[in-house]
């Protein structure tokens, strides 16, 4: 039985629009607040994933992950390892320079502070571009550099990557809405978190290396150094190597491993100032790469270090 008196006075019978009225009167009584509750409306935030007025009404989570991940753009993972010589042959501010290059350059890859943006400038494209993930051991040139008793001379840093964000946040009114807004704010959730991780890691990261004392005493095994990264750095992800010294090996060659083609990056210092001599102590000494499979060979002057090393942090590689 339906109580008109909620709807005011009965329509008077056989009138069509009386009839339409009572029709959408019953309708709202029963079905107004589900229809509601379904219905969820969607507030953007400047800069943030949206907000909704009910969450729980945006109806099950997705059924896999697949959906939530095709907002994002994965990451690739680089594997580095950087031998320093601050050894007495060399002038003494060469290593600590170094080293201040390299803290700095991982400090860099800190994300910005911050929400992760959520559309583009130009409405097309990617949101954000991922930032490759960096597996870090720097070890110090020294009179035993292969041993595995240098912890105080050697570092090891790990900034987790962070996926790109894909797809810009969805229109209301668009296709599929919530669903695509389910999904979406997967993505973006995910993409903050590891903005956060890998800001947390690289600060920790950086100070690490910035604190790591010099053993400035040490005689110069240039290779055995290079020959303990290519048989310790873990063995995924893309590697590359970086070698920060005047290449003058005063210890006998310790030679193992192999590079399996990965590049090397060479920051000569040449504080003899004499030219023939130091391009014949890089000559040799890439030739003996060459035994160990070595890649592309990049030299760098330390003037250019901290331009090229910030670059081969975030992608292994530099160019000339």
């Amino acid at each position: 039985m339906i109580d008109y008196d909620s709807f005011g006075r009965p329509p008077r019978r056989g009138h069509p629009r009386a009839v339409v009225a009572t029709i959408v009167a019953v309708l709202l009584a029963g079905g107004l607040a589900a229809l509601v509750v379904g219905y969820v409306v969607t507030v953007g935030r400047a800069g943030g994933p949206p907000v909704t007025a009910n969450p729980a009404a945006a109806g099950p989570p997705p059924t896999s992950a697949a959906a939530a991940s095709a907002v994002t753009s994965p990451a690739l993972d680089l594997t580095l390892g950087a031998c320093v010589d601050p050894t007495a042959s060399i002038v003494s501010s060469f290593a600590p320079a170094i080293g201040s290059d390299l803290a700095q350059a991982v400090a860099g890859l800190a994300p910005p502070a911050g929400q992760v943006p959520t559309n583009t400038l130009s409405g097309q494209g990617p949101v954000t571009a991922p930032q490759p993930g960096v597996d870090l051991t720097v070890r110090q040139v020294g009179t035993n550099s292969f041993s595995s008793n240098l912890g105080r001379y050697t570092r090891n840093v790990v900034v987790p990557a962070v996926p790109g964000l894909a797809q810009q946040r969805p229109e209301p009114g668009s296709q599929d809405y919530l669903t695509q807004l389910r999904n979406w704010t997967a993505g973006y959730q995910s993409v903050a978190s590891a903005r956060q991780a890998a800001r947390d890691a690289a600060a920790a990261g950086a100070a690490s290396i910035a604190g790591m004392p010099l053993d400035t005493l040490a005689w110069s095994g240039i290779s055995a150094c290079i020959t303990a990264l290519l048989t310790t750095v873990p063995p995924g992800g893309i590697h590359s190597y970086l070698l920060a010294s005047d290449l003058e090996e005063n210890r006998p060659q310790q030679l193992a491993g192999s590079f399996h083609g990965a590049p090397l990056v060479i920051i000569q210092t040449c504080d003899t100032g004499h030219v023939a001599y130091c391009q014949q102590l890089l000559e040799t000494f890439t030739q003996v790469m060459h035994r160990l499979d070595v890649g592309p060979i990049t030299v760098v002057r330390p003037e250019n270090a901290a331009a090229a090393i910030t670059q081969w942090i975030r992608t292994g590689e530099v160019t000339s």
